[in-house]
């Protein structure tokens, strides 16, 4: 096998839109996390899933499920199953792997493969199936791991693969089964609780099958016994399965372990089962259906690893989106909580709008329906029955956030009818946040638990045992702000009276003034954390110092300060940015879930975000060094390569939380999107400046959802000056070209490290072909599609690396079908190709080139 050393290595096939991860199997210490609107599935380090969670019931219907591979052995060398010999005359000797594997992470899969008996070669691909809404059994409640034998060597060999399913899950050790041989498959039911059926079956038919309490039967090392063909166990049993294989000498087989979490009783369960696609046809559409949505809003940089981000970004919010009891939502801890969180699901709104945004849509009318009477958004609701909780928190971040999430959705998606629906709800949290106001204009946060923690915490950092954040919070109050200003823009969009839209711009106004002469700390011209509510001034200088910046509540110059003050070396790490100083006398980098002192992702791309219009250098540092992070040495990091976890440990940097982390991915994407791509939302046209880096010369964004259609654009940097090429018309400080569609997908390109966006309009097309490699890149690119061949073309291309326009060319349709362009690291070319006689982007006229050879291939 390959040595792949510690680090995963990320690849693309030239045809696929999906970035992949390949690394050694001994390189994870746990595996992915997979996931569906039914499922959540996570697995181990070895490629066995760890456990099945129903988002339907709120519980896990498997524990773990295992395969366990063996072949014949004479009975000379190992004690021989009576079983065994009376079904075939052969024992069988548990195999083990011959040396290391390789494990692929890809988005749509988990593939381990290995070699066994030194001839055999075995691959697992593990997968549960996703796909649009509308298409039959797409987001079925089934995870699947197909296996694939290939004999290499020249004998004939006979082999058993078992798979062993803990049927428990985290219910009650009350578990029955038995086995249904029409289906092929063990189902299982625990007493007293007839609707959580599990199937644990093949497409094959099994050889023999079991349930044992036998535990140690699943990893005996030595030997693979037959199974007992009865499911008489009950309690906490072990669901197995055995298929006996003869494998030829260069024959392959396979076949697909299918384990299905029903919520629905036995009846309806093997209705559904019986109906299932293949395993086979579910993972192609599965792939194909990835492939299409990794589409959408897709982000085009110099910088891989921020492109890398923002497509793995959508993969796993894709994953954490389920269909609960309540409605659809994403959970604070998949797999292991039901608990909807207010703060969570309006940042989730932030990202995901650029995305799915009939999700965020979902969220956000939920949100209002389980909104107190007073006006206040609760902290929490239960996915599965509804209950509502406020941690005993008169004011937090989770009214002032879901405020700012409506008005997002709204601007995304310039939807007035919804506005209006949802405005009440709107406008009862602006007035309740006005009825906590002091005296001051303060936002005032009463709580005072002794027991500190939730209790007692106004803050994103609110589970930090013995810890307190109440009365004037200085990250509540730029919230409250920026929520009353927005509410104050919704209000004149629904046309409410001029009253009503200054009561809560005067309100904005009275906070954001308030804020800066009581909250302003005069020594370092930075922000207080609070003004407790016994009166003590905290001058804590922590990563929350990023609210007033991104919510435009000081002034430039204390935004410049605060950005400035946080990329100091006490904050930053190579993985991100640190919660509190490494300075901090309460500095903990690993306890408190990294909240005084852990690196969260999420605050570095709030910063990110915060810093694009004062050092947009240190934005694309932010992004690219913190998700790269995650495929370096993910072992001993205790990452997945591509899964967004949810914090590091300070000093080691080893994620210590979740392994992906759901409120994680959408921060990034909104970060890429709305900070380096410079997109800005408003209630009109769609406003373009990117905020890049001045060695950058492109940005891209693709298949945008903006206000019902789809919106693409490029910025190339020409002459010292950014250009806007867009499918529509835009807003920009920079001048535009307007283009009709987006053709892109029309375009076949041969190099993994070109970026590649194709726009047509009637008077021709213009065609960008960026390198986001470390190099030079030779880029064949093929165009034929979107030209006729017979007709005559002016082709130009604007030189990056010049700065210039190249004198252009004449040539058939048919000649310049193929191109192929040099393109240095990080530049661009910029191809033009016009019908004869029309007019360029300069307004000059191309002039045929006496001469010239009319060359498909242009340096």
């Amino acid at each position: 096998m390959q040595d792949l050393h510690d680090v995963a290595h990320a690849y693309r096939d030239a045809a696929s839109s999906l970035t992949a991860y390949r690394l050694s199997d001994t390189c994870l210490a746990m595996g992915a996390s997979l996931g569906n609107r039914a499922i959540w599935v996570n697995s181990k380090s070895t490629g066995a899933i760890e456990r099945i969670f129903s988002a339907q019931l709120g519980e896990s219907l498997f524990g773990s499920v295992s395969i366990r591979y063996g072949l014949t052995a004479s009975a000379l060398h190992a004690r021989c199953d009576g079983d065994d010999q009376a079904s075939s005359g052969r024992s069988y000797v548990g195999l083990q792997a011959d040396g290391p594997g390789t494990v692929e992470i890809h988005p749509a899969y988990q593939r381990r493969a290995m070699s066994i008996a030194g001839s055999i070669d075995v691959t697992e691909t593990l997968f549960v199936p996703l796909g649009a809404a509308t298409t039959p059994h797409a987001d079925a409640p089934t995870a699947h791991v197909r296996i694939t034998l290939a004999n290499r060597g020249a004998s004939t060999q006979h082999v058993r693969v078992s798979g062993f399913a803990r049927l428990r899950g985290s219910l009650p050790a009350n578990v029955c089964a038995r086995y249904d041989q029409r289906l092929g498959a063990l189902v299982a039911w625990n007493e007293g609780m007839p609707a959580a059926v599990r199937v644990f079956g093949s497409n094959r038919q099994p050889t023999r099958y079991a349930t044992t309490v036998d535990f140690g039967s699943a990893y005996d090392p030595t030997h693979l016994h037959a199974l007992a063909g009865a499911s008489d166990d009950h309690g906490d049993i072990l669901g197995s399965l055995q298929f006996d294989l003869t494998l030829e000498p260069g024959a392959s087989d396979a076949f697909t372990l299918t384990c299905a979490a029903y919520a629905t009783g036995e009846h309806e369960a093997l209705r559904s089962y019986e109906h299932l696609s293949s395993a086979d046809d579910a993972l192609t559409a599965t792939i194909a259906y990835l492939e299409d949505i990794a589409k959408i809003a897709q982000v085009l940089t110099p910088n891989r690893h921020i492109n890398e981000g923002a497509l793995w970004s959508k993969v796993n919010m894709r994953r954490v989106m389920s269909d609960y009891p309540q409605g659809r939502a994403f959970t604070n801890e998949p797999g292991v909580s039901s608990n909807v969180v207010g703060r969570d699901a309006a940042w989730f709104v932030y990202g995901n709008d650029h995305f799915m945004p009939g999700f965020s849509r979902a969220l956000l009318d939920k949100l209002a329906q389980v909104q107190y009477p007073d006006g206040k958004i609760p902290e929490c609701y239960n996915a599965i029955d509804g209950s509502v909780a406020d941690d005993g928190l008169n004011i937090n971040d989770d009214t002032p956030l879901f405020i700012l999430a409506v008005n997002h959705h709204f601007r995304a998606s310039g939807d007035l009818d919804w506005l209006r629906r949802i405005y009440p709800a709107v406008a009862r949290a602006a007035r309740y946040i006005v009825s906590v106001t002091d005296d001051r204009g303060l936002v005032w946060c009463t709580a005072h638990d002794p027991r500190g923690n939730v209790w007692a915490i106004a803050s994103w950092r609110n589970v930090i045992d013995r810890y307190t954040i109440n009365g004037a919070v200085t990250e509540i109050n730029a919230e409250c702000a920026a929520a009353l200003r927005a509410v104050a823009h919704l209000a004149e969009n629904v046309a409410r009276d001029s009253a009503e839209i200054e009561e809560f711009s005067a309100a904005s106004r009275r906070i954001g003034d308030a804020m800066n002469f009581h909250l302003r700390n005069p020594e370092n011209g930075l922000y207080y954390l609070n003004i407790d509510v016994d009166g003590n001034v905290h001058t804590d200088v922590t990563g929350d110092q990023v609210f007033p910046v991104m919510f435009r509540v000081c002034d430039e110059e204390t935004g410049f300060r605060i950005i400035s003050r946080l990329n100091a070396p006490d904050f930053w790490t190579s993985a991100g940015l640190r919660t509190v100083s490494r300075n901090d006398p309460l500095y903990d980098p690993s306890g408190n879930i990294g909240l005084l002192g852990g690196v969260w992702p999420g605050l570095t791309w709030w910063y990110a975000f915060a810093a694009a219009r004062y050092h947009p250098e240190f934005m694309v540092t932010a992004l690219g060094a913190s998700f790269q992070h995650y495929a370096a040495d993910p072992k001993k990091n205790n990452t997945v390569p591509g899964q967004f976890g949810e914090y590091f440990d300070g000093e080691s940097l080893i994620n210590r939380g979740m392994r992906l982390s759901p409120w994680e991915p959408p921060r990034f994407l909104w970060a890429a999107v709305e900070g380096v791509c410079g997109l800005m939302l408003t209630t009109g046209l769609p406003r373009i400046n990117p905020l890049v880096p001045a060695n950058w010369k492109w940005v891209a964004l693709r298949n945008l959802p903006y206000h019902g259609r789809s919106l693409s654009y490029f910025a190339t940097r020409e002459r010292g000056t950014f250009r806007i090429y867009a499918t529509g018309v835009v807003e920009s400080d920079f001048a535009s070209e307007v283009y009709d569609e987006d053709v892109s997908d029309s375009v076949s390109v041969f190099s993994d490290t070109a970026a590649v966006v194709a726009l047509r309009r009637e008077d021709g097309i213009v065609l960008l072909i960026a390198n986001v490699g470390g190099r030079t890149a030779n880029v064949p690119v093929s165009i034929g599609p979107l030209l006729n061949a017979s007709a005559t073309y002016d082709l130009r291309m604007y030189n990056s690396e010049h700065d210039a326009w190249e004198a252009g060319t004449l040539g058939s349709g048919g000649d310049f079908g193929a191109i192929a362009v040099s393109v240095e690291s990080e530049g661009y070319r910029l191809v033009e190709l016009r019908p004869q006689n029309a007019m360029p982007l300069d307004g000059v006229p191309m002039k045929p080139t006496v001469g010239r050879e009319k060359s498909p291939v242009i340096a």
